[in-house]
């Protein structure tokens, strides 16, 4: 009985991708989660918003976890686990990418919000884009926009050209008159897998996305607010819009960057041995081995890039799973009385 579970749990095993895949750990991670059953999600008291809310919540942040396990398996399903040159430069922002058109779709179901006429529009300042957007979560969106804008600069000023005759470390395809190339140990060879060819799409991700949540959310911080309607629920509503599109943000920005390191990390691991035929004194035959320019963060990067991937994934899951929670507890919960319109005033 026992031989036989085993036998089941290998067969899962071997069907499961590897732990690389953000998909595998991603899971592992995901049900770690529930040891806070707290969710992350509450949902606004509109109707229309709280409905524009829940597609997002759940539908989009499914889009992006499901992107972010996809792109991370792309070796694996190819059959090609060692990516070169610029196999991978779409599928490495391609989490970001997601997260960026779901915040513009976010947008535009908010628009199907009413608003009020211009005579009963309530006068208020200009409020900056950040009014509702929670602090805490912003400051890990810009660590995590750094590391992508940092990491991609440096991969970008490494990157070189190299003659078609030239000695290449790793699994390099056909030679490439761009620069995706970086000098291995002070020019013995070059590694492919460098350059702006491959970080450009990421930057340009990155840009975008970033702009898009800054727009959105100033967008909703200064839409307008009928006289009638209460400051309180007003700025409630607002802020809890904005807690969700931050966490989908930060989703996204987590799984690229754990997939931008884990490609970093991954060409920067080579090392070439060769041997001394310079016999020493008791007739072996020394090996020595070459590593390359920064091989002594590329193995840690590399593994700080596959949590990361599964992190964004696990992250985007319980977003999810949050969100729908949230919109049940909302049907379930009792409707409120309707506001009497001069009390609303008054208290305002």
């Amino acid at each position: 009985m026992v031989q036989s579970l085993f036998e089941v749990l290998f067969a899962v095993r071997r069907a499961l991708p590897p732990l690389e895949v953000a998909l595998t750990l991603g899971i592992v991670l995901f049900a770690l989660s529930w040891i806070v059953p707290r969710r992350l999600v509450t949902l606004p008291a509109g109707r229309v918003r709280a409905s524009a809310l829940t597609w997002v919540g759940v539908l989009g942040a499914l889009g992006v976890a499901g992107v972010t396990a996809v792109a991370s398996a792309m070796p694996f399903l190819t059959g090609r686990p060692d990516w070169t040159a610029t196999d991978g430069r779409w599928t490495r922002p391609a989490p970001l990418i997601t997260a960026g058109i779901v915040v513009l779709v976010a947008a535009l179901l908010l628009r199907r919000e009413a608003q009020p006429d211009p005579g009963h529009r309530a006068i208020g300042p200009q409020r900056p884009w950040d009014s509702f957007a929670p602090r805490r979560r912003l400051v890990l969106l810009m660590i995590a926009a750094a590391g992508i804008g940092l990491t991609s600069l440096w991969q970008t000023v490494i990157g070189v050209t190299a003659p078609a005759d030239a000695t290449f470390i790793g699994n390099v395809p056909a030679h490439s008159e761009l620069p995706v190339y970086m000098r291995f140990n002070g020019g013995f060879g070059f590694v492919a897998g460098a350059g702006w060819p491959n970080t450009l799409a990421t930057v340009l991700a990155l840009v975008g996305s970033v702009v898009c949540f800054v727009l959105v959310l100033r967008a909703d911080a200064d839409r307008p607010v009928s006289t009638t309607d209460s400051t309180v629920v007003v700025r409630r509503d607002r802020e809890l819009t904005a807690h969700l599109l931050t966490w989908i943000l930060l989703g996204g920005l987590v799984a690229t960057l754990g997939a931008v390191w884990m490609h970093t990390g991954s060409i920067g691991q080579g090392l070439v041995g060769f041997e001394d035929h310079r016999l020493s004194g008791d007739g072996s035959v020394p090996q020595v081995y070459l590593a390359g320019g920064y091989d002594a963060i590329a193995r840690p990067m590399n593994l700080l890039g596959y949590a990361l991937q599964a992190l964004g994934f696990a992250l985007l899951l319980r977003l999810a799973t949050d969100t729908a929670r949230a919109a049940v507890a909302r049907r379930r919960a009792p409707v409120p009385p309707p506001l009497d319109t001069a009390t609303v005033g008054a208290q305002r």
